[in-house]
């Protein structure tokens, strides 16, 4: 899991990292709320230890080069 912002200072979201090698500051195209959006990554993979969700709130589908 690997936690984007698709606002500066917006919310959030965890989502699955779909096995991706991702690091704080890459664009990545992520499905989420039926929507397909361009976040930022700002908790990279490894960072994350534990959550209370019960599950991702979306995925990452890619790099956005």
């Amino acid at each position: 899991m690997a936690g984007v912002r698709f606002e500066r200072a917006g919310r959030v979201y965890f989502v699955e990292a779909q096995g991706l090698q991702l690091r704080v500051g890459d664009l990545v195209l992520v499905e989420v709320e039926g929507t397909t959006r361009v976040g930022r990554v700002v908790i990279a993979p490894a960072q994350v230890v534990a959550t209370e969700l019960a599950g991702p709130q979306g995925r990452v589908l890619g790099k956005v080069q």
